[in-house]
């Protein structure tokens, strides 16, 4: 049986399992919930534990990280494209292969290329969500971030990691509209989680996928 690698007892009205990066068991319960009542959920999830720790492992073993070399691969919007060396000087897209261009800072360029479509892609999807929502968010920074994919600060100024841009459309998407609804809701409240239901009523999809896939953020 997989056991919890930490239980964090808050104020919290359930018990929620979180698998995280490193594939580890993290529970999160009430205060008033005893350890025998936690271990019977425990068990009573192994198969969704386990097969969320098999899908972590596998990912990890797939991405460990980022090699610039023809026949590896890019994620990008949530697809592998397969990489080809070539003499030139953009980075393209083909079918199923991105083109690279042959030079020692092969990989310095592929970060500038992520960096500039995430800027552009993040802009646009933000610009779309906050005109649907109705809300007007501050000023808008694409960071290096490794730990987390947004923010929203007090004074409605938002950020997101451009690595979002290795995630699908639907996951940038939930980012997006999940730090707009801070602009109202300045917690985790279920009023925010409301919100975010609002928008994206499916929106645990794209939450989990992120839980998941944690690690594309230490690929590069």
């Amino acid at each position: 049986m997989i056991v919890p690698k930490q239980v964090i007892r808050t104020k919290r009205k359930s018990i929620a399992l979180i698998i995280n990066s490193s594939g580890e068991l993290i529970v999160r319960a009430p205060y008033v919930v005893g350890d025998s009542e936690i271990r019977a959920f425990v068990e009573k999830k192994q198969m969704w534990i386990k097969k969320k720790c098999s899908a972590v492992k596998a990912f990890d073993e797939k991405h460990l990280s980022m090699t610039i070399a023809a026949g590896e691969t890019l994620v990008f919007l949530g697809n592998e494209y397969i990489i080809d060396i070539l003499d030139g000087k953009q980075i393209v897209l083909d079918g199923n292969k991105i083109l690279i261009p042959d030079d020692k800072n092969s990989k310095e360029m592929v970060v500038d290329w992520l960096r500039e479509k995430a800027i552009i892609l993040l802009l646009k999807r933000t610009d779309k969500y906050a005109k649907v929502m109705g809300v007007e968010p501050g000023r808008i920074k694409i960071s290096e971030a490794k730990t987390r994919w947004g923010s929203c600060s007090y004074n409605n100024n938002l950020s997101f990691a451009w690595r979002l841009v290795m995630c699908p459309y639907s996951v940038i998407d939930y980012v997006v509209v999940h730090e707009l609804c801070h602009i109202e809701h300045k917690n985790h409240s279920k009023d925010f989680w409301l919100s975010v239901k609002s928008i994206l009523p499916t929106y645990t999809e794209q939450k989990n996928w992120l839980k998941t896939n944690r690690k594309l953020m230490e690929m590069i």
